[in-house]
């Protein structure tokens, strides 16, 4: 008897443990199920401004890309997804992959096991978004050509989102533009969109920082991440940082009728021209949109593949 208790004890404990492991492959991510030709098309897809070029290295026994971008070029090793320059190879534990299935719902907390809380709140803590895994953002910078302040600077454009100014990447400011089209057509006949461009306070595109307690860099200051603010946006939550900082450590379970969404409508035109939403995340950022065409593209190339 003692030993039926002893094996359902084992077996329910594993069945928790590799769901767990799921959840948390799902929101960060590490291993990739694609193939490096697999990536490379979505890579030639998403950047078509930019070459790629897949090779081999015998000795370290990895694929390699090598990427060419405003008369640069850069070569980092594939290591199983991550995209990391020779030098980081021993620190891969440290990074997330580059490419991975981008989460089109809109987690509702009141859905949350205990185990998804804890494994939010684990992530979410101080010392883990000092010292955790991060974006492996080295192919980016390669990319957009921002490993250095003025190299990313020369590269921007000021332009206007909706009548607000900010500066943008041109590349993406280019694309934000068909954004912004998109919307204010929207809005000719979408009550909603409407309302949300009138109330619209102002937008922030590059800044040149650190994401908030953390060492890695925000993709704001690469000049491809926008936030949208509306006005009075102090009547409801748009960033989980927030309520934190306020002691709340049940941030995560604030329901969604106490946060600012934007509309529906113009997320959808944000992710149809190759933008995620930070609304999405775990650690939620409703406020805030990334470029990141690699994601999308994948999802409609090897939607079936990614996890």
């Amino acid at each position: 008897m003692k030993k039926n208790a002893l094996l359902f004890f084992l077996l329910f404990a594993c069945f928790l443990f590799a769901s767990f492991s799921q959840e948390e492959d799902k929101n960060w991510p590490r291993l990739s199920n694609l193939t490096p030709k697999e990536e490379l098309e979505i890579f030639r897809q998403a950047y078509p401004w930019v070459s790629f070029e897949l090779g081999y290295d015998k000795k370290i026994k990895d694929w390699t890309l090598t990427v060419t971008s405003y008369k640069k070029t850069s070569v980092f090793y594939r290591a199983e997804g991550l995209y990391l320059p020779k030098e980081e190879l021993s620190n891969r534990d440290h990074y997330w992959r580059v490419i991975y299935k981008y989460n089109r719902t809109l987690d509702d907390p009141e859905t949350f096991s205990e185990e998804k809380k804890e494994m939010i709140r684990k992530y979410s803590s101080s010392e883990n978004r000092r010292n955790g895994a991060v974006s492996s953002k080295f192919i980016f910078g390669a990319i957009y050509d921002c490993a250095t302040r003025a190299a990313t600077e020369s590269h921007l454009r000021s332009m206007t989102l909706w009548n607000k100014p900010i500066n943008m990447n041109r590349q993406v400011g280019a694309v934000l533009d068909r954004v912004e089209a998109k919307v204010f057509e929207l809005a000719k006949s979408d009550k909603e969109v409407a309302a949300f461009l009138k109330t619209l306070s102002r937008c922030y595109g590059y800044n040149w920082r650190q994401i908030r307690d953390s060492p890695t860099r925000s993709f704001h200051s690469y000049g491809i991440a926008v936030d949208v603010l509306p006005k009075n946006w102090g009547n409801k939550i748009v960033y989980w940082n927030y309520e934190k900082q306020k002691g709340n450590k049940n941030w995560m379970l604030i329901p969604l009728k106490y946060r600012w969404l934007p509309p529906a409508a113009v997320v959808k035109a944000f992710e149809d021209e190759g933008f995620v939403w930070g609304g999405r995340w775990a650690i939620w950022d409703n406020m805030h949109f990334e470029y990141h065409p690699e994601l999308l593209t994948a999802e409609r190339l090897y939607g079936d593949k990614l996890k």
